[in-house]
């Protein structure tokens, strides 16, 4: 089987050259190992430990200071490093002996270890962090050039956003090939494991057993939950109020659990990589943190799982499908954080909101799953590009035609924009 490019992999080859230590994380089946294994193909020395082995974690329990020593020349891989913890105080002091040494360790990681303060204070100013994702739409369909997003994200000013969209085509052929495609994203999700298994029942059942994985495997490794029941009727709860603004006292309500039991298992969907907040944008970022956010999935097909939901109609799935390849592409830059949500108070909202690479230009934007566009389709994109300056509104659709709705106000078919 091919492997197809990552996009991450030219910065995390940069990194082994210039960091003493790059962590790489991501949810469980996203492709790391893959990466790495494919990316090493050099003549320095490697030494690769897989700590979900009980008898390698045991080992190196006992001698992990004498075998990092013994290999002090080597590039020392540590996969699933969340599962030994402990080694992270082990790897500040070694790279601190030897702080002019670049590349010494590679860790793997299906658990957000950043999100533990202690963790995060112990590799402060030591450690490149990266994360590496399910497929984006373009790396799913092979192509290595920057999407026409990130074209549009690295314009100068608007008018030259303005000429790129006026000349966007994709021919007939090939844009019939890209909304298959990315209908086939918008249903399944994009975990590699999708490459060579076709069969659609053969990958919903995947699905939940994935689902299965994190439940009984994943999330056990961040605490002992007392009824793991609660945590089910939570999930299923949070899935069905994904891209909605989430007031956690009716969601606890709604399953029967305290507001803090809510934050707390929220938590564990981000520290999984299952979920990603999205915070409504203010001047003043004091009110940015006390509104309302939304939460969105990493990946719609585990998102499909949970809710139960494989049809391809669910205009709510179809915004989850869009946003979180919005979050994949800032990845690549890493300013995956710089996508918000606008709303006022009184509901006028947009989609999503993030900004041109220099900061001149403020993007809006405004999801639809439907093949034909109305006027009140852009009534809040209007209001926005209306009163901010400098900005630009993409109305992003099933159509098949980019065009001009207003000044500056575009309709861009979705697997045009991400290819």
């Amino acid at each position: 089987m091919d492997i197809l490019q990552r996009r991450l992999t030219p910065r995390i080859e940069h990194s082994l050259k210039t960091d003493r230590v790059t962590a790489l994380m991501g949810p469980r089946q996203a492709g790391k190992t893959t990466l790495v294994r494919h990316l090493l193909q050099c003549d320095r020395e490697i030494k690769y430990y897989n700590l979900k082995d009980p008898l390698i974690r045991q080992a190196l329990k006992e001698n992990s200071r004498r075998e990092f020593a013994y290999f002090k020349d080597a590039l020392i891989i540590l996969d699933e490093v969340q599962t030994m913890p402990s080694l992270l105080e082990l790897i500040q002091l070694q790279v601190d002996e030897s702080p002019e040494r670049k590349g010494r360790f590679l860790l793997l990681g299906s658990n957000h270890l950043l999100l533990n303060r202690h963790i995060k204070e112990s590799l402060a100013g030591r450690v490149a962090l990266f994360t590496l994702l399910p497929f984006s739409f373009a790396e799913m369909t092979g192509r290595t050039e920057t999407t026409f997003l990130e074209r549009l994200l690295a314009a100068p000013d608007r008018e030259a956003c303005a000429s790129m969209l006026e000349s966007l085509y994709v021919p007939l052929e090939q844009s019939s090939l890209y909304a298959d495609n990315f209908e086939d994203l918008n249903i399944f999700g994009g975990y590699p494991e999708f490459l060579h298994r076709k069969d659609p029942e053969d990958r919903i059942a995947w699905l939940g057993s994935y689902h299965q994985t994190y439940l009984e495997t994943d999330l056990r490794q961040l605490v002992e939950l007392r009824n793991s029941e609660s945590f089910e009727i939570f999930e299923k709860m949070f899935a069905l109020r994904v891209g909605n603004l989430m007031n956690i006292s009716e969601l606890g309500r709604d399953c029967g659990l305290a507001a803090d039991t809510v934050r707390r298992f929220i938590g564990y969907f981000r520290q999984l990589f299952i979920s990603w907040q999205a915070r409504p944008y203010h001047i003043n970022p004091g009110k940015r943190m006390m509104k309302m956010s939304k939460y969105f999935f990493y990946d719609t097909g585990i998102l499909r799982s949970i809710s139960g939901d494989f049809s391809g109609n669910s205009g709510q799935l179809f915004e989850n499908t869009i946003l979180a390849e919005v979050k994949k592409i800032l990845s690549f830059h890493g300013i995956e954080e710089k996508l918000y949500f606008a709303r006022t108070a009184t509901g006028v909202e947009a989609d999503g909101l993030l900004w041109s690479f220099n900061g001149k230009i403020t993007f809006f934007l405004e999801v639809k799953q439907t093949e034909n566009i109305h006027p009140k389709d852009i009534r809040h994109l209007k209001k926005y590009v209306r009163e901010t300056e400098h900005s630009l509104g993409i109305l992003i659709y099933n159509g098949s035609q980019c065009k001009r709705l207003e000044k500056s106000i575009w309709a861009v078919p979705a697997p045009w924009l991400f290819a």
